[in-house]
């Protein structure tokens, strides 16, 4: 029903005007119990028919110096009104509905993000996996989950590719040091102090630089 009603632009039928989602209090206004709804559709145009009348109604009815909004519920579909104290009230639960679809957008490319991660992690594709890592426009929590799946898989073609970037997040570059770690232990290695090449870690002597190694 929600999925329709977005598809169809819901206006007030008062005014013509577009319906803005309004995020509801945890409970209703007149009688203690929640709408069972995140948000309402709500007219917050000032200059509709229907809430300029509304104070003169208010007022001749209930004596009260206050009016009411029309608003639509996302699930039944029914139509009522919202009653307001003065002009500005409600206007700061508007939900902005360009950051929602953002938001939306960024959730679903983000958990695709991690099923493509998954999917290199089951293969074991270290260089697709460090391209994930090593992208800087990628979503930190992805990255970060690829530092630890490299950890995870052990392959020391991943340490200087590792070793050799800097990371501006902090926490990545902190997981990445651990894995690179991880992975030098999973391997029986270590890096030469020296020349920095990986080497047994119980060699003697480097066979790459040829410098002796103390214990």
């Amino acid at each position: 029903m929600e999925q329709i009603m977005e598809e169809k632009k819901l206006v007030c039928p008062h005014c013509g005007q577009k319906l803005n989602k309004w995020s509801t209090p945890s409970f209703n206004f007149s009688d203690g119990l929640g709408w069972c709804t995140p948000f309402l559709y709500v007219c917050f145009n000032d200059d509709c028919k229907f809430f300029r009348n509304s104070w003169k109604q208010m007022n001749e009815v209930y004596g009260q110096e206050m009016g009411y909004r029309y608003m639509l519920h996302p699930d039944s579909g029914e139509s009522s009104s919202i009653p307001v104290g003065n002009r500005q009230a409600m206007k700061g639960d508007i939900i902005d509905e360009i950051k929602e679809a953002q938001e939306k957008k960024d959730l679903e490319e983000r958990k695709k993000a991690f099923q493509t991660l998954t999917d290199y992690f089951i293969s074991k594709d270290i260089d697709a996996i460090l391209g994930v890592l090593k992208d800087e426009n990628g979503f930190g929590s992805v990255r970060l989950k690829a530092a630890e799946h490299l950890g995870e898989i052990g392959d020391l073609r991943a340490v200087e590719p590792m070793a050799n970037c800097t990371f501006s997040h902090e926490v990545i570059q902190k997981k990445v040091e651990e894995s690179i770690k991880k992975i030098h232990k999973k391997n029986f290695t270590m890096e030469c102090p020296y020349c920095a090449e990986i080497i047994k870690i119980r060699a003697k002597i480097c066979k790459h630089c040829g410098k002796e190694l103390t214990a």
